[in-house]
């Protein structure tokens, strides 16, 4: 009987779990985790936040319960204190009573997720009532609780605008709040689309009442009697009943130092393609962990859902019994604010200029359905492809139809494997008018491509 022990409960670390015990019953599965949720969704916080999810438990994907069932050993509410490689012992305390155990392992997986690096770029909110950051699913009830007791036509104040503040702002919106947005950079999702794709987007959230302030990095907030009650920025003073933070998370390495695994650039645990670590016999899944990038070939760390699902489902085949390997990803992502869709896949014209590609952009408006369908909707489209090779690299895309994500998708699989410009105008896409035009936005693209490229695949 081999003994695994996973560390983190959430998407990776219960995704090893339970198939590590399904493939291979004889293991014995123990997994430690602090809180008191699993299998949890902290994608979906915006939407209890907003209302759209009704409880709490709803952000589960299976009940802890349903893990017991299948012989996991769930300890709930503990707090891994010290690891010691050399005996592969354990020491764990319960966060309730404080009372401390040890247990060995002959297998250990690292799922310990990412962590809001708020407190330490602002040490003054750790006590402040009314300012928020993610911190785990307790943290959605905390976000909507107050936003509830405030009342409508209160000032939230949203640091950050990456795809949890924006969403954190969107859903704020739908309470009724006053919305402020506060970005660092030049541009709102910074790290996701190109400066006139996110002018789409920041004018939609203008016209939806939302104050955007960008150029603008948060030097300090005000605390006045355990609240906070402005923020000083580079641009002045924001005033604000609360305030959400949504940017600054770090992989939470600190179990890794301990057992002096390899590290990567970002921080997050270095893995190879079985997610096995530097260390032999303790393997590192999900938000922790650095993975490749396939279409630049360097390690890369992206805390994604389907990352860690992914690699948590590779972590326990391979503990099961069976081997499995996880490639890597090309960075795909997607979010939605009020009524418009932002999504992207792989690089951006100047990202892959970084990394040493010769890139050619084009950018279309174009239909998403049939031109004589009423209501047609358009979307932005920018696709990417390597001018030596007619490789792709990367597209963009926003819109206010649901099918720019299906369009991303589309190119992420085609980047996946290494597709091309051809590859691209070739993809049988279905045609039926209420739902695509005959010559969809990716078949367009392609062939402005091929302008350059030329039309038959080299």
């Amino acid at each position: 009987m081999t003994r695994i022990v996973i560390i983190g409960a959430g998407a990776a670390g219960m995704s090893a779990a339970s198939r590590a015990k399904r493939l291979k019953p004889s293991n014995e599965v123990i997994v430690l985790e602090r809180s008191r949720w699993v299998s949890f969704a902290l994608c979906g916080i915006p939407y209890y936040v907003d209302g759209k999810v009704k409880e709490l438990d709803d952000l589960l994907f299976y009940p802890p319960e349903e893990f017991t069932k299948r012989g996991i050993d769930l300890r709930l509410g503990k707090e891994v204190v010290e690891l010691d490689p050399d005996t592969k012992t354990i020491r764990y305390r319960d966060i309730k009573s404080g009372a401390e155990e040890k247990l060995t392992w002959d297998k250990l997986v690292i799922a310990t997720g990412a962590r809001s690096k708020a407190p330490q770029i602002w040490p003054e909110i750790r006590d402040a009532s009314n300012v928020f950051y993610i911190t785990h699913l307790d943290t959605a009830k905390m976000i909507r609780d107050y936003a509830l007791a405030i009342g409508p036509g209160k000032r939230a104040v949203v640091v950050g605008a990456g795809y949890v503040g924006l969403e954190i702002a969107s859903a704020l919106a739908a309470l009724g709040l006053k919305v402020t947005v506060v970005e660092a950079l030049e541009q709102v999702a910074p790290r996701v689309v190109d400066p006139e794709l996110a002018k789409v987007l920041e004018d939609n959230m203008k016209s939806k009442g939302v104050e955007v302030i960008t150029g603008a990095p948060v030097e300090r907030f005000e605390i006045v009697n355990g609240k906070a009650n402005a923020i000083v920025t580079s641009k002045g003073r924001i005033e604000g009943d609360m305030f959400v933070i949504g940017v600054g998370i770090e992989p939470a390495n600190d179990l890794a130092k301990q057992l002096k695994l390899q590290l990567g650039k970002s921080g997050a645990i270095l893995v190879e393609e079985h997610t096995l670590t530097s260390n032999p016999d303790v393997y590192a899944a999900g938000d922790v962990a650095e993975h490749r990038d396939l279409v630049t070939g360097q390690m890369v760390w992206r805390p994604f859902a389907q990352v860690a699902n992914k690699m948590g489902h590779v972590t326990g085949t391979n503990l099961g019994g069976q081997e499995s390997v996880f490639l890597g990803s090309v960075g795909t992502s997607a979010f939605k604010v009020f009524d418009i869709v932002v999504a992207r896949t792989g690089l951006s014209k100047s990202e892959a200029e970084k990394s040493g590609f010769r890139p050619l952009e084009v950018s279309i408006e174009a239909g998403v359905r049939a031109h004589y369908i009423p209501g047609n909707s358009k979307m932005t489209l920018k696709v990417v492809a390597d001018e030596r090779s007619g490789r792709l690299l990367g597209a963009q895309a926003v819109g206010f139809d649901d099918s720019v994500f299906w369009r991303i998708n589309t190119v992420a699989a085609l980047l996946t494997t290494k597709g091309t410009v051809w590859d691209l105008f070739t993809a049988d896409y279905g045609y039926q008018p209420l739902l695509a035009p005959v010559w969809d936005p990716l078949v367009i693209a392609a062939r402005l491509l091929m302008r350059t490229f030329g039309e038959k695949p080299r």
